[in-house]
């Protein structure tokens, strides 16, 4: 590593020449204060008072967090923790920057940001090393594209070489969607973003094959599940939700958006009785969370954003079998062989990947078969293959009744499970409705830091009204 053997070298000489930010950034933070945190490098490499507030303003600017300078960082939302931790990777502008999964717990404005700041600092003359599932909005930055599969490189070029040739059909990972969209109409030069898609599909489908009722509001007309009735929470002074009002069905699918720091997890731990409300009512099949804990745990399941945080036992196996009774074998090793942990039964929890962990997670969330499964950020760390394969068992859980509650960054997953869409803004709610209208509403989602799926997008810039959600929606032959 520029010129040096890494196994000689310090961990302070190190710091100096690379910088790594973790795919949960929950382990490399340990100060009392933002601030504190992104300065540590700097007042660790012995710099002057001076340049370690130039390192601390450049950095804290740079990703978009310096309002949050006198936080406690674990006190943040996941995709402010992850700001944090690009903060202090950067702060010293290293000649190598590492990032394991660096957009995985971002909302859309976050992302964007992110990536200018590591594009500049590439155009600067720093090397980038970048691990990435989600490749929509990277791809456009990348010069080269490295492909593993089972420890192995199986494949390294450019990213348009990569995708042409198929590598990603036979292990799991996902295109950018603007690249399936080439695929799909037979392009010969591949779009890698939004406006490669617009100048290379002059001729993008102004047809759509026939399209799900988007007029109609998709919510069961049954019974109401989940009531929220002029909700306000604060935190340290700090107004967290506002005047939030919501009603769920039993049986819909709704999917719960907003930017980092909106409100979205907080919302999710009070309707599950961990945190309680400064006023306002909450009820969960007529159950308060709070008075009724006990009866609630049977009627709802929660995943949390960070998986390290229900798992507890010494194997994947005691974890879902904790707490159950009778059948338990045959559920548990059913929803096992459902998660693809089979490899795993006998192992700890905590020595699995971040992505495995939240697959054991999930597991034990479903082992009890709730009426509602609250579910925040299940596709962080995942592969196109285990979040299709996740998505799908969710999926199949709602045909059976289970109302879901998503929270989600990944507007792709939005689009083609849910139902429903409610976006969330500084703890409020900003827009309610079925998900074609809700992404049809790019103004209010960009005010939100949000915007829609590539394919929306793409639709919307076009003036195609409804916009598509899915690739299946596409009419081929109108492009032929």
């Amino acid at each position: 590593m520029c010129g040096l053997d890494i196994s000689k070298l310090e961990i302070p000489e190190l710091a100096t020449h690379v910088g790594m930010v973790f795919q949960n950034p929950e382990v490399q933070l340990f100060s009392v204060t933002v601030e504190d945190e992104v300065a540590f490098i700097a007042e660790n490499l012995n710099y002057s008072v001076e340049k370690i507030k130039k390192c601390l303003d450049f950095s804290l600017d740079a990703v978009g967090i310096d309002d949050l300078r006198e936080r406690y960082p674990f006190e943040l939302s996941g995709g402010e923790k992850q700001r944090v931790a690009i903060a202090s990777a950067i702060s010293v502008k290293p000649e190598i920057l590492v990032l394991d999964e660096p957009t995985s717990e971002l909302d859309s404005k976050g992302t964007e940001m992110v990536l200018e700041v590591v594009h500049q600092l590439n155009q600067a003359g720093m090397t980038i090393i970048l691990a990435e599932h989600h490749l929509d909005e990277v791809t456009p930055h990348l010069d080269r594209l490295i492909v593993m599969d089972n420890g192995r490189i199986i494949a390294d070029d450019t990213p348009h070489n990569i995708f042409k040739n198929r590598v990603f059909d036979n292990i799991g990972l996902r295109p950018p969607q603007t690249v399936e969209i080439g695929l799909k109409l037979g392009a010969t030069r591949l779009p890698l973003s939004v406006n490669d898609t617009l100048k290379i599909l002059k001729n993008f489908p102004a047809k759509s094959l026939p399209l799900e009722n988007v007029e109609q509001m998709i919510r069961n007309q049954g019974q109401k599940i989940v009531e929220i009735k002029d909700l306000y929470f604060n935190h340290h002074d700090k107004k967290v939700l506002n005047s939030v009002n919501l009603s769920i069905n039993k049986g819909e699918m709704v999917g719960l958006l907003g930017p980092n720091g909106s409100g979205k997890t907080t919302l999710a731990l009070l309707l599950v009785g961990l945190l309680k409300p400064d006023h306002g009512l909450v009820r969960v099949n007529n159950l308060d969370p709070q008075r009724d804990r006990g009866k609630l745990l049977q009627k709802i399941g929660f995943l949390f954003q960070n998986p390290e945080h229900q798992l507890f036992c010494d194997s994947v196996y005691s974890e879902l079998v904790y707490g159950l009774e009778g059948e338990a074998g045959f559920v548990v090793d059913e929803i096992i062989q459902i998660m693809g942990l089979e490899k795993f039964k006998n192992k700890h929890p905590l020595t699995l990947s971040r992505g495995e962990r939240q697959r054991v997670a999930t597991a034990t969330a479903l082992v009890k078969k709730p009426e509602v499964l609250v579910i925040d950020e299940p596709t962080t760390g995942q592969d196109w293959y285990h979040v299709r394969s996740f998505m799908n068992m969710v999926r199949k859980l709602n045909q059976e009744g289970v109302t879901i509650i998503l929270i989600t960054h990944d507007m792709r997953v939005a689009a083609e499970y849910c139902q429903r869409l409610v976006v969330m803004k500084d703890g409020s709610i900003l827009l309610d409705g079925d998900t074609r209208t809700v992404f049809s509403e790019i103004e209010l989602l960009s005010e939100a830091g949000l915007k829609p799926a590539p394919l929306t997008e793409i639709c919307i810039k076009k003036g195609i009204k409804p916009p598509f959600l899915k690739l299946n929606e596409i009419d081929v032959e109108s492009y032929r």
